[in-house]
């Protein structure tokens, strides 16, 4: 139901426009100045197009914790959903109605309430978190190295498969990295090293889907590699 490519293939031509537009207007610094929360909304429009819905920011649809509070849950980036679906179903606060049926004249009937039909079963839609590494960074206005940029690129992705793996409702997950690097080897060369990684922590990763552009080097990253990890569920 999920092509990989089409994923990526999306997101890269949503990017692509992103940069355009920052050219035309000759501005001062490149789409590797935005802010990982401000590249998010621009992912999610990428989607607008292709008939999938993307939503941001939505929990996850499993909790340790029974009828947890909100800030007890974890959320997930972004969820893609199938065409036909405008919203996702959460369990979560399903069994909190069912829950509030209890000492009532309808505790004796209540039931979970059914999926609606415009709503997508969390089983059915694809999770993705969002990671952006670049080789340099901007610190207070200011491009300079990313002294973290190694440790970013392993800790980041691993942390965030972990988190997808962990939920037993989520089947279809990966972890996209956007990095910007100086060269375009160096994007690809990076993501293998830190594939090695979780395959030697044993994580349940799959072989990622690449694709690259160059973009406008205003900070010394002139390549954009964008690098889907499927989570192997």
């Amino acid at each position: 139901m999920w092509s990989r490519t089409d994923i990526v293939g999306t997101v890269r031509q949503e990017l692509i426009i992103q940069d355009r537009l920052l050219r035309e207007q000759q501005s001062v610094r490149g789409l590797d100045a935005l802010q990982e929360t401000s590249l998010h909304p621009l992912i999610a429009q990428s989607f607008s197009d292709t008939g999938h819905p993307a939503l941001r920011e939505l929990y996850y649809p499993s909790s340790p914790v029974e009828l947890p509070k909100g800030n007890q849950r974890d959320r997930c980036d972004l969820v893609l959903l199938p065409k036909g679906k405008i919203s996702l179903h959460d369990p979560v606060d399903a069994h909190k109605l069912l829950k509030a049926a209890d000492g009532t004249l309808f505790e004796s009937v209540a039931s979970l309430p059914e999926i609606a039909p415009e709503a997508c079963d969390p089983a059915d839609a694809f999770w993705v978190e969002i990671k952006v590494i670049a080789q340099h960074r901007y610190i207070d206005g200011v491009p300079v190295p990313n002294t973290k940029y190694a440790h970013d690129m392993l800790s980041g992705p691993c942390t965030d498969v972990v988190k997808l793996a962990a939920d037993p409702l989520v089947r279809h997950a990966g972890v996209l990295v956007v990095m910007f690097n100086e060269v375009e080897e160096a994007g690809v060369h990076d993501i293998t090293m830190a594939m090695r990684e979780m395959i030697d922590r044993e994580l349940p990763v799959g072989m990622p889907e690449y694709d690259a552009f160059p973009i406008c080097d205003h900070a010394g990253n002139a390549w954009c590699t964008l690098a889907l990890i499927p989570v192997r569920l």
